[in-house]
C-alpha cells in the first residue's frame, strides 16, 4: 500500500511540478497592474472578485497566441484530485513580453494556473497556485 501511494506521489509531483520552464512567471494581484506594482503579487482572493494576472516571459513569446487552462483541486475528480475548470486561448502581440488580463472565480477553493503557447502545448510557460475564498 505504502508504494502504491508513493508512486502515485511521485507522479502527481513529476506531473505538476515540471515541465515549466523556468522563463516565465505569472503574477496575480486584486488591483489592475501599473508601472509601480507589477513586483506586487498576491496568493489569496476572495470569490467574485476580480483577480488580475500578469504573465511574463523575459525572453519573449514565440507563438502569437497562448492557451491559459486552469484547474481547481477537487476531492472527487477522478484525475488526481483536479478538475478542469477554465480554458482560453488569447492572441498576443508577440513583440512584448508580457500579457495581462483578469478572471472571476466564483467558488472557494485552490486553483492552478497554467499557460502555454498555443502552438507548442507540450511545453508549459509558466505555472501558478492561488485561493479563492
Amino acid at each position: 500500500m505504502k508504494k502504491i501511494l508513493f508512486s502515485i506521489a511521485i507522479f502527481f509531483i513529476t506531473l505538476f511540478s515540471t515541465g515549466c520552464s523556468d522563463n516565465g512567471v505569472i503574477m496575480l494581484k486584486s488591483e489592475p497592474f501599473n508601472s509601480q506594482n507589477y513586483m506586487e503579487y498576491e496568493h489569496n482572493f476572495k470569490a467574485n472578485q476580480r483577480i488580475y494576472y500578469a504573465i511574463m516571459s523575459p525572453k519573449g513569446f514565440k507563438d502569437t497566441a497562448l492557451k491559459i487552462e486552469i484547474f481547481t483541486k477537487n476531492t472527487k475528480a477522478p484525475s488526481l484530485g483536479f478538475s478542469y475548470k477554465y480554458g482560453i486561448n488569447v492572441p498576443i502581440d508577440n513583440t512584448k513580453k508580457y500579457y495581462t488580463d483578469y478572471i472571476v472565480m466564483t467558488s472557494p477553493g485552490l486553483y492552478i494556473m497554467q499557460v502555454f503557447e498555443l502552438r507548442r502545448p507540450d511545453k508549459c510557460l509558466a505555472r501558478q497556485d492561488f485561493w479563492v475564498e
